[in-house]
């Protein structure tokens, strides 16, 4: 097997290489597995078509993306990612405590604190990872088997040990006694009860310290923001607003024709060709996972720049617009002809097997592809993020909810 991501807007740059191999890890912890990897050393390739787009004439000069202005504080607000998860458990509690943002959170849902904090990891080295993404996939396991996925209740009128929680490195230890208890509980039964697939692969696991790291850069960013006074949110929607134009404009005007394609899409074909080898070569499938506008990209390399016999087992596509730029017949194979009386939806691509196309419900920028594409299998996923569109490979729901779901076609 091997996996390709294709990645959205506002990503010129480097990547960094930390949150890169975190995602990777994630994909190894659950897609993979679940869509029949057998080789833990399956490449994952990502190609960094960003960095193929023109640069600026002024270096972003019309974006001031010198930093975040702050009423009463000279400097930036912070750490964008950390700041708009503080911003959000603010909005919920505006008098949350030092020390206390993830308890806050978690008293209201146990797995919006989950998802807050694997949001706010840095991991270095592999080890690290690895115990960070079993810990939190452990954990939102831990609230699924309880909660029923959030259907018998959550928060502290639900899991009444939350009331004891006075302060969020509290809440982590308290967390990890949970999950021990949870593993002996299952122990105890004698085989009785049916065991989560993460509670086998796992067992006891303890809190690993890019997660200790991560509580004091969220509670450091709290202290920043109420210094400053200011939330700083709806001025960092008019940067992504303008990137996500910018980049969409750059691609189209650059993606070349089929006979001289350009050099993004020259990027990305190149990729899932070497992947296609690689999983050929050990008899696995091949995965595609492609976000907001490399979804697009992806649509574009599949239906009209590459060859038709790279097949590929799963496409999965997460905040993407693929299904209004075909309504707009942007794409180099759109036919203005379709829809019509004889062709209700565009023919499904004849070398993906199968398609997912995975919709928070409050992310303004990913659409439906059902209505659209013949094949294409339209799921809705609430992150609880305040900004989803970029939450979705960071949530250890999102992942665990795909696996299940991919499981479940391949015996279906």
């Amino acid at each position: 097997m091997a996996l390709v991501h294709v990645h959205g807007i506002g990503n010129r740059g480097a990547e960094n290489e930390a949150q890169a191999e975190l995602r990777n890890s994630w994909f190894r912890l659950e897609l993979m597995p679940a869509a029949g990897c057998r080789s833990p050393e399956a490449p994952i390739l990502n190609p960094r078509w960003g960095a193929e787009l023109p640069p600026p004439a002024w270096n972003w000069a019309s974006l001031g993306l010198d930093g975040i202005e702050s009423l009463g504080d000279d400097g930036p607000v912070g750490d964008h990612s950390i700041t708009e998860i503080v911003d959000g458990v603010m909005a919920m509690a505006p008098e949350v405590a030092e020390g206390c943002v993830l308890v806050t959170a978690a008293r209201t849902s146990l797995l919006w604190a989950l998802e807050l904090l694997a949001a706010s990891v840095e991991a270095q080295s592999p080890a690290e990872r690895d115990a960070t993404v079993a810990f939190c996939a452990l954990a939102v396991a831990y609230w699924a088997w309880k909660t029923s996925d959030g259907r018998r209740g959550d928060g502290i009128k639900f899991f009444a040990w939350l009331g004891k929680v006075e302060a969020d490195d509290d809440f982590l230890d308290r967390l990890e006694q949970e999950l021990d208890t949870w593993q002996q509980e299952h122990e105890e039964s004698g085989g009785q009860e049916d065991v989560p697939d993460e509670l086998e692969r796992f067992g006891a696991v303890q809190v690993p310290r890019p997660l200790r790291t991560a509580v004091r850069r969220i509670n450091a960013t709290l202290k920043r923001t109420v210094a400053g006074r200011v939330m700083a949110v709806s001025r960092r929607f008019t940067p992504k607003g303008a990137l996500l134009f910018a980049d969409v404009a750059a691609y189209l005007a650059g993606r070349g024709s089929a006979k001289e394609p350009g050099k993004i899409v020259k990027l990305v074909a190149e990729d899932l060709d070497k992947a296609a080898k690689a999983a050929q070569a050990n008899g696995d499938p091949l995965i595609v996972v492609a976000h907001s506008m490399g979804g697009n990209i992806v649509h574009d390399v599949l239906s009209s720049f590459h060859q038709p016999e790279v097949p590929i087992a799963l496409l999965v596509t997460v905040g993407t617009q693929v299904g209004l730029f075909e309504e707009l017949k942007l794409f180099d194979s759109s036919d203005p002809a379709v829809p019509s009386s004889q062709v209700a939806k565009v023919p499904a691509l004849q070398n993906v097997k199968r398609w997912i196309n995975v919709m928070d419900v409050r992310d303004p920028l990913a659409f439906a592809a059902g209505p659209v594409f013949a094949g294409a299998e339209d799921l809705v996923f609430d992150s609880g993020a305040l900004l989803p569109h970029g939450a979705y490979l960071t949530s250890p729901d999102f992942h665990r909810r795909l696996a299940r779901r991919i499981r479940e076609g391949l015996h279906s």
